[in-house]
């Protein structure tokens, strides 16, 4: 394995430990902060959780949602679709790396584009609002963080977040690199139409 290969296996494993656990999790430890007795001191996901919404509310949405979450909705139909779906991908993508399958590259730019693209819309959310309130000559709002003259809005919610657009566009001009020769030396198969 190259050295690029050593270091897309250890993103793989951060992505394993984010897709598999703290995304899946939140299919079931959406309420939390409303469990009778707490949670248990060694459940690092909902201490995490629960650390983070220092930083995003939406992460420690007090009181519960109508529907009887803790975390924010846009939270949770970015980030469970994206641990079902790039989880599988991150597993997909390991397994043709290790075994030099033809689709390692298209998985890893497919994977790493969702990547990019679900941080964006993470994002959004919060930027969205203020910019619907300034464009319509109001003050700026920060609905879900303190805004960027708090420290935690550029280490957490910008800072943490940050590395799933940087790695993954990284991994995306990696693949593009090298299934740009294969790409290329295809014959041409167009013919022209008088």
């Amino acid at each position: 394995l190259s050295v690029i290969d050593k270091w897309q296996i250890f993103w793989i494993s951060i992505n394993f430990y984010i897709h598999l656990g703290w995304e899946m999790s939140l299919l079931f430890w959406f309420d939390y902060m409303q469990w009778p007795n707490g949670w248990h001191k060694f459940n690092s996901f909902v201490h995490a959780f629960y650390a983070y919404g220092d930083f995003d509310s939406r992460y420690r949405v007090e009181p519960a949602t109508s529907y009887g979450s803790n975390i924010d909705k846009v939270v949770l139909a970015v980030e469970v679709p994206a641990g079902m779906i790039d989880g599988v991908l991150c597993v997909i993508w390991l397994y043709a790396m290790l075994n030099n399958k033809w689709y390692r590259h298209p998985v890893q730019l497919t994977v790493s584009a969702l990547h990019a693209f679900g941080t964006v819309v993470f994002w959004a959310d919060e930027f969205v609002v203020g910019w619907m309130h300034w464009i319509k000559g109001n003050a700026w709002v920060w609905t879900n963080t303190a805004g960027p003259t708090d420290f935690g809005f550029w280490w957490a919610f910008i800072g943490t977040n940050l590395v799933w657009v940087v790695v993954p566009l990284m991994c995306c001009k990696h693949s593009m690199t090298q299934m740009k020769p294969k790409l290329q030396a295809a014959p041409n198969t167009t013919t022209k139409q008088d």
